[in-house]
């Protein structure tokens, strides 16, 4: 297994694994000449600078555990500069053979992005704390103590087999342990449930990995429109926060299978508003005679449920697969609290006034609104409300579902939107 030299002061994290910025580096690594010559060669094959492309070699060198002078680390320099020249010879994005299609259509959920590693970074510290020689063997972690020099001993195993290496910098992802031992959290995943190798197996897990999911109705490269699970990984995710059911045009990679994927910064950038293109540009699209109402209970029957029956929903949920199981459901805005909670939400709360009401039941329904999600109305408007339900159970007694909300639609808006309450700081000089 190969352990990483990392700066811990000048590294951000970008596509999956690093994108170093050395501040350090070179005051312990020098690159030869033969290599400066080689890199200087391949400049007119991957339009870089020479300063450009000295720092791609350093920053494969730093992932892959090389020094600059091993000549390993100009082997896998090679590697990047091949694919980098194969990748400029494929099709375009504008259709073909490229994986990457037009899309354009509306999101119907588009849910916050969430950390996939948090759990994994939460059961390494679990067991390392339990069991720190047991999460050890099972590759769970990996320990690190610095030496007289101020290196770090670097242990691990990997599919049963000790190793050790000494390190001049931790990984980023290290925390804190016992007696001044740090630990590394690992991707202790060999293979998916689909039975695919995981390449990232016994390697450093990433400090983040954010990934936002959604349901997207529309077409690809103007076929015909469907809905489609969407994902989207990575820190290009974060800032991709189109509004629920506003028409939009993306690029994206679709599979076989029905899902639709966003491609690096590559979707992000693409984005655009329908609205914002002129009548007169070929890719605008005329959907004024579109009606939502009627598509989502004639295409999403299976999802829609009253706010009386959202209990039974949610139970008869837990059977269907995971992207399934979002509800579709409309009601009147009775109460707001636009002040955001821990992790941003804001509250609505909505309620059926054409069903009979029952003040011991679930007559009044919360919706957790994610601070990318906009509220342009007020108490008293009527609204759609798409999300997946969660339901607590407190001293042995079930709670109202409540439904964490992914895509909002105003059926009618009234009233303007209640201001966040302001943040009243405690005085505490007087203790």
């Amino acid at each position: 297994m190969a352990v990483h030299n990392y700066d811990s002061e000048g590294i951000t994290f970008v596509d999956g694994w690093t994108s170093i910025k050395q501040k350090n580096y070179l005051k312990v690594n020098k690159m030869n000449e033969k290599t400066k010559k080689e890199i200087a060669d391949s400049l007119q094959y991957i339009g870089m600078t020479q300063e450009e492309a000295e720092q791609k070699y350093e920053n494969i060198c730093i992932e892959n555990g090389y020094e600059l002078t091993d000549p390993l680390g100009l082997a896998l320099y090679r590697s990047f500069v091949m694919q980098h020249r194969r990748s400029q010879k494929r099709p375009s994005n504008s259709g073909g053979d490229s994986l990457v299609k037009k899309c354009f259509g509306f999101f119907v959920g588009l849910e916050a992005p969430r950390d996939t590693l948090a759990w994994k970074r939460r059961k390494a510290k679990e067991e390392y704390n339990r069991d720190v020689d047991n999460a050890l063997e099972k590759g769970i972690v990996a320990v690190a103590t610095q030496n007289a020099l101020g290196k770090w001993t670097v242990s691990t195993y990997k599919k049963g087999e000790y190793q050790e290496k000494i390190m001049t910098n931790l990984h980023p992802g290290a925390e804190e342990g016992n007696d001044g031992q740090y630990y590394i959290p690992l991707d202790d995943t060999e293979r998916y449930m689909n039975g695919a190798e995981n390449k990232g197996f016994g390697r450093p897990l990433a400090t983040e990995e954010y990934r936002r999911q959604g349901i997207f109705y529309g077409s690809i490269d103007g076929g015909e429109m469907e809905i489609r699970p969407f994902s989207y990984k990575r820190t290009p995710c974060l800032e991709f926060a189109p509004n629920t059911f506003e028409w939009v045009h993306f690029l994206a990679i679709p599979n076989e299978n029905g899902n639709l994927y966003g491609m690096t910064d590559t979707t992000l950038n693409s984005l655009i508003l329908n609205s914002s293109l002129a009548p007169d540009n070929s890719d605008y699209r005329d959907m004024s005679n579109f009606n939502v109402e009627d598509f989502l209970v004639d295409s999403l029957k299976n999802n829609v449920v009253s706010l009386v029956d959202l209990d039974r929903k949610h139970v008869e949920n837990l059977q269907r697969p995971y992207n399934q199981r979002f509800i579709v459901t409309d009601g009147v805005v009775c109460n707001m609290n636009m002040t955001p909670t821990s992790n941003g939400n804001r509250i609505l709360n909505i309620t059926d006034l054409n069903a009979e009401f029952d003040y011991e039941g679930n007559g009044v329904v919360t919706c957790w609104i994610p601070e990318h999600m906009e509220i342009d109305f007020g108490i008293g408007s009527s609204v759609i409300v798409i999300g997946n339900t969660s339901q607590r159970t407190v001293d042995g007694e079930t709670e109202p579902a409540t439904i964490n909300a992914s895509g909002l639609y105003v059926i009618e808006r009234k009233g303007s939107v209640v201001e966040a309450s302001p943040v009243v700081e405690e005085a505490y000089e007087w203790f």
